[in-house]
C-alpha cells in the first residue's frame, strides 16, 4: 500500500522548522533573513531567533547531510544515522515562513510551482526479491 501526500516540509533542518512556525504568528510580511547554506556553520544564523522568514541559499552542488533516524519500540536503523546527503542540482533558494517552505532559482520569485512536492511512504515486492520499505520525496517543479 503506497500513501501519497503533499511534501514534507522538515528536509532542511530542526532550525527552519522552528522558523517556520514562529513566523506563522506574524500577521504581516517581514523582512526575511538571508544566508548562504554553506555559511550555517561559520555562524552565519547567530542572532537569528526564528521570528522572521529565513531564505537560504544554495550553491550548485553544494551537499547538504541528512539525518535519518528511526525510533520506537518495534524497530531500529542498522546502521545508526546511516551516511546521506542531498545534493543541490542547481543554484537555488529555500524560502522558511508562515507559508511553509517554497522553492526558487533567483530568490526573489517563490511562486506556487507548476507541480507540488510529494512525499510516498509504502511497501512493495517483486517475485523472488524481499520486501522492502520505500520512501520517496520528490520536490516540487516550476
Amino acid at each position: 500500500m503506497t500513501k501519497k501526500t503533499a511534501a514534507p516540509r522538515f528536509w532542511l533542518c530542526p532550525l527552519l522548522l522552528a522558523a517556520a512556525l514562529a513566523t506563522s504568528a506574524c500577521g504581516h510580511e517581514a523582512a526575511a533573513t538571508h544566508v548562504r547554506f554553506a555559511d550555517f556553520g561559520r555562524g552565519a544564523l547567530k542572532g537569528y531567533d526564528g521570528s522572521r522568514p529565513l531564505v537560504v541559499e544554495f550553491q550548485q552542488g553544494e551537499r547538504l547531510p541528512v539525518n535519518l533516524a528511526v525510533t520506537g519500540e518495534g524497530f531500529e536503523l542498522d546502521p545508526q544515522h546511516p551516511p546521506l546527503e542531498i545534493v543541490a542540482k542547481e543554484h537555488c533558494f529555500v524560502r522558511v515562513d508562515a507559508k511553509g517552505f517554497r522553492v526558487s532559482r533567483d530568490g526573489v520569485h517563490f511562486d506556487k510551482p507548476r507541480h507540488p512536492g510529494t512525499f510516498r511512504i509504502g511497501f512493495w515486492s517483486h517475485p523472488g526479491q524481499p520486501g522492502r520499505l520505500d520512501v520517496v520525496i520528490e520536490g516540487p517543479r516550476h
